[in-house]
C-alpha cells in the first residue's frame, strides 16, 4: 500500500513551501509574457515592412516612376527624394536623396554621365538646392548638365529652360555678367524665326527675365521692348489652366515700373491701373486666382505711391488699404507688414489733428499716474511737512 501511496503522488508537484510556489508561479508567467511580447513585436515588424514596402510600391507605381536604368537601392532612394519634395517638403533633405542617388547610379552602376536618367536626375538635384537656399550649389549642378547636353542633346526646350534657370541664379548672385550671357542665349533661342514651336509661357518667361535683368541695371530702355514683347505673345483667348489674365497683368505691371524708372510717371500711372484692371478680371474668372491677387496687392500699393506723390492722399490711401485687402487675401505677412505701415503713416499726414488729440490724451492720462506714484514715493516726513504747510495734521 504504501508503494502504491508512493507512485500515485509521484507525478504531481506541488510545495507546501509559499516562496516555492510563487516563484514557479512568477516563471510560468514570465515565459507567458516573453511569448506575447514575442509575438507582438513580430506582428509589428511585419506590419511595418509591409506597410514600408506598399507605401514604395504606391510611390513607384501611380506617383513618381522611376528611371529603368536604376537599380533597386537608387529606386529606394528616389522615393525618398519624392518624399520629401512632395509629401514632407524638404528640400535640403531631398537634395541629400538625390546626391545619393547620383553617386549609386554612377559609382556603383557605372553609368555614363551623359546618360539621358543622370542628366535628368541632375536637373532634378539642381531644382532642390536652389528651392533650399543653396544656390551656389544649384548653379554647379545646372552647369553640368548645361555642359553634358549642349554635347549630346537635341532637347531644345530642356535646354531653354536650364539656360533661363541659370540666368536667373547667376542675377541672384549678383553675377549679372554671366546671367545675361544664358539668358541672352535662351533669348535668342526661344525668338529665332525657325523655332515657331516654342511654348509660349517658355518664351514669355525668358523674356521677362532679361527684361529683368536690364532693369536691375537700370538699363530701362532695353527692358522696355522686352516687357512689350512678352505682353504682345500672350494669346488672345484666354485659358483657365494658364490664367492668362494673371500672367497680363504681371507684365503690365512690370511695364509700369519700367516708366516709372524713366522717369514717366503718368505713362506709369496708366499701365498701372491697366494691371490692376487685368487682376481684377483675373479674380473674377479663375476660381484660384493667387496670381492675380498677389499681383493686385502689388498693383495697388503702387497706385498709391504714385498719387502720394502727386499729393492725392486720399485716393493714394484708398489704393493702400486695397492692398492691405489683397494681401490678407494671400497670406503674405511681409507684404501686409509693409501696406500696413503706409495706411498708418499717411493717415498721420491726413489726419494731424488726430494724432496730436491722442498725444494730449495719452499726457492728460498718464500726469495723475506719475502724480501719484511720486506722493507714494515721498517719506513719512515730507508728507508731514506737505501736510503742515497746506494746514493739515493739526492737533
Amino acid at each position: 500500500m504504501a508503494s502504491k501511496r508512493t507512485m500515485a503522488t509521484t507525478g504531481t508537484h506541488f510545495s507546501t513551501n509559499p516562496y516555492t510556489e510563487s516563484m514557479q508561479k512568477l516563471k510560468t508567467q514570465g515565459k507567458l509574457a516573453a511569448k506575447v511580447t514575442g509575438y507582438t513585436l513580430l506582428s509589428v515588424t511585419t506590419a511595418t515592412a509591409l506597410i514600408w514596402q506598399s507605401y514604395h510600391l504606391y510611390i513607384e507605381h501611380f506617383l513618381s516612376h522611376s528611371p529603368g536604368s536604376l537599380n533597386y537601392k537608387a529606386r529606394l532612394l528616389l522615393h525618398g527624394a519624392y518624399f520629401r519634395e512632395h509629401i514632407v517638403p524638404d528640400y535640403g533633405m531631398a537634395a541629400v536623396y538625390l546626391d545619393e542617388v547620383l553617386r549609386v547610379a554612377l559609382e556603383e552602376q557605372h553609368l555614363d554621365e551623359s546618360h539621358p536618367d543622370i542628366v535628368e536626375l541632375r536637373l532634378r538635384l539642381a531644382y532642390d538646392e536652389w528651392h533650399a537656399g543653396n544656390l551656389f550649389d544649384a548653379i554647379t549642378q545646372y552647369t553640368r548638365a548645361w555642359v553634358t547636353m549642349t554635347k549630346n542633346s537635341d532637347d531644345n526646350d530642356t535646354l531653354i529652360t536650364t539656360a533661363k534657370q541659370l540666368g536667373d541664379l547667376y542675377t541672384r548672385v549678383g553675377d549679372l555678367e554671366k546671367a545675361e550671357e544664358y539668358l541672352t542665349w535662351a533669348f535668342y533661342a526661344v525668338t529665332k524665326d525657325d523655332n515657331d514651336d516654342v511654348d509660349i509661357l517658355r518664351k514669355i518667361n525668358v523674356l521677362c527675365s532679361l527684361a529683368s535683368l536690364y532693369a536691375v541695371q537700370r538699363q530701362f530702355h532695353l527692358a522696355l521692348p522686352l516687357f512689350l514683347q512678352a505682353l504682345q505673345a500672350i494669346p488672345k483667348e484666354d485659358d483657365d489652366q494658364q490664367q492668362w489674365l494673371c500672367t497680363k497683368a504681371i507684365l503690365q505691371n512690370q511695364l509700369a515700373e519700367t516708366f516709372y524708372g524713366m522717369g514717366k510717371s503718368d505713362e506709369a500711372m496708366g499701365w498701372a491701373q491697366a494691371a490692376l484692371d487685368s487682376s481684377s478680371d483675373g479674380m473674377a474668372k479663375y476660381e484660384d486666382a493667387k496670381d492675380c491677387r498677389e499681383c493686385g496687392g502689388v498693383v495697388s500699393n503702387n497706385l498709391g505711391k504714385l498719387l502720394e506723390m502727386k499729393g492725392d492722399f486720399d485716393q493714394a490711401l484708398m489704393y493702400y488699404k486695397q492692398a492691405q485687402m489683397y494681401a490678407s487675401t494671400v497670406d503674405d505677412t511681409t507684404s501686409q507688414i509693409r501696406y500696413d505701415e503706409n495706411v498708418i503713416r499717411l493717415e498721420k499726414v491726413i489726419h494731424p489733428e488726430e494724432e496730436n488729440a491722442t498725444l494730449v490724451q495719452d499726457v492728460l492720462t498718464v500726469a495723475p499716474v506719475k502724480k501719484k506714484e511720486q506722493d507714494a514715493e515721498q517719506s513719512p516726513s515730507q508728507q508731514g511737512w506737505m501736510a503742515w504747510l497746506q494746514g493739515g495734521n493739526k492737533k
